[in-house]
């Protein structure tokens, strides 16, 4: 049994594995504090849920020596993408579009915006079902966003004041 935990050990060790959520972030962002004009939406909710999942501390009040993330704006689009014959829509696409910056003691805030689309077909038959469905990918495009707000953090190259 312990020749077979070490052989494992090896071969996982020499293909480079490494454990998940062991990305650098903490260390980059040991603490960081989150502005928003909206602190209890969805979308402050799940970066703070990816926030605290990466073991990163979320401060309650600024500080001048810790990251700020500003989550500016958000907002949503609709656009028809074809029709059926009878010139009823027959697929929508779902714009979302998120504003933020970052901001590291000492040097300029850093602005992004995230823009994101999804398809989906719009049967006006099945209304209730279809608004549903939008309420979900428009959930969904949150959590995407979110995700591109950690993986800004992680690859941030700083630039300093001029």
């Amino acid at each position: 049994m312990l020749l077979v935990t070490v052989t494992c050990a090896l071969i996982l060790s020499g293909c480079g594995f490494h454990l998940k959520h062991h990305n650098g972030l903490v260390e980059k962002f040991p603490e960081i504090y989150i502005q928003t004009n909206d602190p209890k939406g969805e979308l402050t909710r799940l970066v703070k849920l990816r926030l605290r999942g990466a073991n990163i501390k979320i401060l309650t009040e600024s500080n001048p020596d810790v990251a700020i993330l500003n989550l500016k704006s958000e907002s949503q689009t609709d656009r028809t993408v074809s029709l059926y014959s009878n010139a009823q829509n027959a697929e929508k696409e779902i714009g979302y579009t998120m504003k933020y910056s970052l901001k590291l003691p000492n040097y300029t805030p850093q602005d992004f915006t995230v823009n994101i689309y999804r398809d989906f077909l719009d049967d006006s038959s099945e209304a209730l079902a279809k608004s549903r469905e939008s309420e979900l990918l428009t959930k969904e495009l949150r959590g995407i966003a979110a995700d591109h707000i950690m993986a800004t953090m992680l690859s941030l190259k700083d630039e300093p004041k001029e």
